[in-house]
């Protein structure tokens, strides 16, 4: 591993939204799918990089007042921070995730698929 490298942005992609008609299973899944994506974006912060982790915004849909915003918003939200990023970390497939991935390679952000691909800034 190179301790050259200089801190990245990294955006962590990975599944979020639940496919379930269980209204309570979907609340676990969705917690359990934000937990995997900050235990990554933790981990590439111990690395030296600065992780953007999308899914932190599950308890602003927790603490939504009014009726939730619609998935397109919420991709296109996404994809805006993205922007901001100079690489992208992808958890596994899902609808958003393809979104951003392919929004990355577009882009030519560098993408990592794995925690020991990411190299350690000093």
């Amino acid at each position: 591993m190179s301790f050259d490298a200089k801190p990245l942005f990294i955006y962590v992609a990975g599944p979020y939204k639940p496919i379930t008609d269980d209204i309570h299973d979907a609340a676990r899944i969705a917690h359990q799918n934000t937990r995997k994506a900050i235990l990554i974006g933790n981990a590439l912060i111990e690395r030296g990089h600065y992780a953007f982790i999308p899914h932190l915004t599950h308890y602003m849909h927790l603490e939504m007042v009014s009726k939730s915003l619609p998935s397109e918003f919420w991709y296109k939200y996404d994809i805006a921070w993205l922007a901001k990023c100079n690489a992208l970390y992808y958890i596994a497939k899902s609808k958003g995730a393809d979104i951003e991935l392919r929004w990355a390679r577009k882009h030519m952000l560098k993408i990592f698929h794995h925690l020991d691909e990411v190299p350690r800034v000093k």
